[in-house]
């Protein structure tokens, strides 16, 4: 084959060529400036072919080395002097825009020290010296951070690297409080990154690149949440990886818990149907104001002293909660959202005044009639209630009329015949214990058994859903969940078989009561 076939050769394949360059490029443009080039190499090269029977090896040799010089020279201008530096230095064959494309996601996994150094210097185009004042590091120091870094880099491209679930599929938390201070814990917790970084070590230790991987939320974004989790003991740290100290129950384990519970749910609410019918009557007679309330109001009132029984009954020794890093002693644990929210039907607060009186909130969530976060933090409004109970009403400013009328609006103070007086029942000191005394016999009694063994199925299923270094708090947290198995489902309940009554009276506030200090 002399020169002149050889080129009749080149034009007869150059609708491969061409097909070739489609199937590697994103435009035709590309295309075509992508065949031109091979084309005009193959003909400066036709001196080479040796065998005109391997012509067709020879030119998809070409084809292939021109496809590469033409994806460098594309990755050159996409990626300035990061490409180019990186490409001789660690000696990497970059391909078009998925190689551009992993970079990216290598530099994203890069541990803040190397990536700072990495984006000043190739980003930024600062010299050694620059860095190294601004990292407050020596030079010799910037230029070992780079090579490591172009060595991390280069690893990593060679790396199949997949997001893990959480980065399509991320979880959601409640955030569970129970302890003694105010629960700073809630509004820390509401993060959705910081919930899905406890997710993802939960089970795992996993370095800050593999949160990254399985959180799909790039490092940079990361390292401040990863931070703020570990100053708060949330996050153990062990030389490079990360692990969850917090107990995290998921909606599989909520729902073995419910399936394993459902017996002892329907006796408690059997057993807490029975006393309440029965013991109403003797309720009233303790005496208290609010004692003259509706049936239905009586009946919520006296089940919220069971529920306070329930809650504070153990045959174990007495917990001692844990110091939190916000000063307080409560535990902590996050629940994923789904139908263990739906069993959560109260939340507990108490409040005091400055005479000592307290305010104990028990609201009812799925039909509320007073919210302790009324009253939460404010202690100008928890004064002025218990005021009102004192009937020291008489040097109220303005302002205090104001907050008057807003708890007025809110059901908490009625106002008849310019005169104010609570909506809720009010007990002395003895006349609660008495109260209080009524509902933890009956517990001690009727309920001793079901619940210890209900305590008992939830710290096992747990327990198996829960990582062996958490398992030792499993035991308490089983009792601090108490509230939900063993006092709010049971309590739905008796509210679908309409022993409770949740339309309630307008001038009376059913799950709210005050004690006063005298």
């Amino acid at each position: 084959m002399n020169e002149t076939q050889r080129i009749e050769k080149i034009t007869e394949v150059s609708k491969t060529i061409f097909s070739y360059c489609m199937a590697k490029t994103k435009t035709r443009a590309d295309a075509e400036d992508l065949s031109q080039d091979i084309l005009c190499e193959l003909i400066k090269s036709l001196n080479s072919i040796r065998d005109d029977r391997a012509f067709y090896s020879f030119m998809w040799a070409v084809a292939g080395n021109v496809y590469k010089q033409w994806c460098r020279k594309k990755a050159k201008s996409s990626t300035v002097e990061l490409i180019d530096d990186i490409s001789e230095e660690i000696d990497y064959e970059f391909g078009c825009e998925s190689d551009i494309y992993i970079l990216r996601r290598e530099l994203t996994l890069l541990s803040e020290k190397y990536r700072r150094a990495t984006i000043l210097y190739y980003i930024d185009g600062k010299s050694c010296s620059e860095i190294a004042s601004v990292l407050d590091i020596s030079e010799s120091m910037v230029k070992y951070l780079l090579f490591k870094s172009r060595k991390i880099l280069k690893e990593g491209m060679n790396m199949d690297r997949k997001l893990g679930a959480l980065s399509y599929n991320p979880k959601n938390f409640i955030p569970f409080y129970n302890g003694s201070g105010p629960n700073r814990f809630y509004d820390f917790m509401q993060s959705k990154i910081r919930q899905n970084i406890i997710t993802a070590c939960y089970n795992d230790s996993l370095t800050a690149e593999q949160i990254s991987l399985e959180t799909g939320i790039p490092l940079p974004y990361l390292d401040a949440e990863i931070k703020q989790l570990e100053d708060k003991a949330l996050l153990i740290k062990s030389g490079t990886h990360y692990k969850a100290n917090i107990i995290v129950i998921t909606s599989a384990c909520v729902d073995e818990i419910n399936l394993n519970a459902i017996i002892y749910h329907n006796k408690i609410a059997d057993i807490i149907g029975e006393f309440i019918e029965t013991k109403l009557t003797e309720f009233r007679k303790i005496g208290f104001s609010g004692n003259d309330f509706t049936e239905n109001s009586l009946r919520w009132q006296l089940i919220a002293f069971v529920l306070s029984a329930i809650v504070s009954y153990d045959t174990k020794e007495v917990l001692e909660y844990p110091e939190t890093a916000w000063g307080d002693h409560a535990y902590l644990w996050l629940i994923e959202e789904g139908k263990s929210v739906n069993n959560h039907i109260f939340n507990f607060s108490t409040q005091y005044s400055r005479h000592g009186d307290r305010i104990c909130f028990f609201d009812y969530l799925p039909n509320p009639k007073g919210d302790h976060r009324d009253f939460y933090g404010s202690a100008r409004y928890i004064n002025i209630l218990c005021d009102i109970v004192h009937d020291n009403c008489c040097n109220f400013s303005e302002y205090d009329l104001e907050a008057v009328a807003e708890m007025i609006r809110k059901g908490y103070v009625i106002k008849e015949n310019n005169i104010f007086r609570v909506a809720m029942p009010v007990f002395t000191a003895e006349q609660y214990s008495e109260a209080f005394d009524l509902a933890r016999d009956f517990v001690d009694k009727n309920l001793q058994n079901v619940i210890a063994s209900l305590d008992s199925a939830y710290e096992r299923i747990l327990s198996e859903h829960t990582p062996k270094y958490l398992q030792k708090q499993a035991a308490d947290i089983a009792r601090m969940d108490r509230l939900v198995n063993a006092a709010d489902v049971p309590i739905n309940i008796l509210v679908e078989r309409k022993i409770l009554n949740t339309d309630w009276n307008k001038l009376e506030m059913p799950t709210t009561f005050i004690v006063i200090n005298s």
